[in-house]
């Protein structure tokens, strides 16, 4: 992925480390596919850093356009001082997304990009074509000159951005939690590579070092990301999950300039046929 945001893309990092899910309600029989298990859900997000809470708020939504088209929206913004710091900044980012025919996944259609900072908006887009294998994408707008390219899709995988690999997640495409067990989940070509969010589940001592005063935390997950997609120095998350596989707290590490990043759930909204699941 060619468009790099900067700093707040701190919220973002820890909305998608959140974004696997939270306790709430859900169905005794099982949802029948993917969209059944996420459609209509509203998760609102309290962002902390250095020795502050509450400095940033962020809300992720996941919608139905038509028959076949899924929005998932993700909205940060900062508050307070920090909101003046950095100028009144927004981001926003509006994935959308087909299902598979037995309904089991989330394809990547489009990732769309808008950050608003100072009056100024930057914008980019990435377009998959899966029948010709192609990645196109754009960046425009902000004061900076606007660049473009096309990447080349690999045969034989799927490419997931991150937004719809973290749905995919939640719903166990990848497989399921096992101690130690590690996952390759494939992202933005970028030339002859295809860069991976890399996730492993923890061990037992591990989890339980970690955890403190989270006892309904029954997994531990640490996740890397491309560290230049979301101005880390390293692109760790850790994640911490009830045993149902629903995280309920999340680390984003070494952000440029921000150091460590808490991301804690505050509001949950669902639509009236929600259900969920871990497969």
């Amino acid at each position: 992925m060619k468009v790099k945001p900067s700093h707040i893309a701190l919220v973002i990092i820890v909305m998608l480390a959140c974004l696997f899910g939270v306790e709430r309600l859900w169905a005794a029989q099982p949802p029948r596919t993917i969209a059944d298990a996420f459609l209509d859900e509203e998760l609102t997000y309290a962002i902390g850093f250095w020795v502050f809470d509450d400095v940033a708020v962020g809300k992720v939504t996941l919608k139905r356009a038509n028959d076949n088209d899924y929005v998932a929206t993700l909205e940060a913004y900062t508050t307070g001082v920090v909101d003046w710091v950095l100028r009144n900044r927004r981001d926003t980012y509006t994935v959308h997304m087909r299902m598979s025919a037995d309904g089991a996944r989330f394809i990547s259609k489009t990732f769309e990009k808008s950050i608003e900072m100072g009056g100024k908006t930057r914008r980019g887009l990435t377009v998959f074509d899966y029948e010709k294998r192609l990645m196109t994408w754009r960046s425009w707008g902000g004061g900076k000159d606007e660049r473009s390219g096309v990447e080349k899709l690999p045969p034989n995988i799927h490419i997931d951005d991150p937004i719809t690999a973290f749905y995919n997640f939640r719903y166990g495409v990848y497989g399921p939690p096992l101690e130690g067990r590690e996952y390759n989940i494939y992202s933005f070509p970028k030339g002859d590579e295809t860069p991976h969010i890399y996730l492993r589940v923890a061990t037992r001592p591990e989890l339980e070092a970690r955890r403190g005063t989270n006892l309904s935390a029954d997994y531990l997950a640490f996740a890397r990301i491309d560290k230049d997609l979301f101005g880390s120095q390293s692109g760790d998350i850790e994640v911490l999950f009830t045993s149902e596989m629903l995280p309920n707290e999340a680390v984003a590490r070494d952000i440029l300039f921000f150091g460590d990043v808490r991301g804690r759930l505050v509001k949950l909204g669902v639509g009236m046929d929600f259900r969920k699941t871990a497969r």
